[in-house]
């Protein structure tokens, strides 16, 4: 009963056979970074679940072989056009996907030293930041959370779980998501 009443952010998910909402290409392996190859969905009246599976386990990408964190190596940027009206939200051209989107969500690592004082070893904090888009492409922050204790974010293997509250999304029944890995996209919609 107890395990019921826990926030979304806290439990683990079922995702069970849902198939992803976004299929991508990641580039040939070869440098360090971490790539999405797949983005799953599921929205429901608490918010957006979001599952990003990576293309290698996420520790390979956030910590140097000698086990020091390293930022930048983990990094994805998802556009949420939560209306499907391509004339609101951001506008940058006909044939960019990205248009229409009010909402842009960027994931990425930041890598915290160690604190000799406090006896804190240096670790890499996964963490994610909600933002409103304007048609001329001005942000402000929404949403914060991170997999070290400010909730919201979990880090499993490949996977990267996101959920984002729905008092910052108001996603409409045709809700697209655009992923965007450093200038090539790829659009899905949402899964309810």
């Amino acid at each position: 009963m107890l395990l019921a009443a826990l926030p979304a952010a806290e439990g683990g998910f079922d995702w069970g056979r849902r198939l992803p909402t976004i299929v991508a290409e990641a580039p040939a392996r070869g440098g360090p970074e971490a790539w999405v190859v797949e983005v799953h969905t599921a929205a429901d009246a608490r918010g957006l679940r979001l599952r990003l599976t990576f293309d290698r386990p996420a520790a390979e990408a956030l910590y140097l072989r000698d086990g020091t964190p390293v930022s930048g190596r983990l990094r994805a940027a998802v556009y949420l056009d939560t209306d499907d009206d391509r004339t609101t939200g951001l506008d940058e051209g006909p044939r960019d996907l990205r248009t229409g989107a009010e909402r842009r969500l960027d994931v990425e690592v930041i890598s915290v030293g160690a604190d000799a004082e406090e006896k804190r070893p240096g670790r890499a904090v996964v963490a994610a930041t909600l933002r409103s888009l304007t048609r001329e492409g001005r942000r402000r922050v929404l949403w914060r959370g991170d997999d070290s204790g400010a909730g919201g974010v979990s880090v499993d293997g490949r996977f990267v779980e996101i959920v984002l509250p729905a008092a910052h999304l108001a996603l409409g029944p045709r809700a697209r998501l655009v992923l965007d890995l450093g200038g090539r996209t790829w659009a899905g919609r949402i899964n309810p």
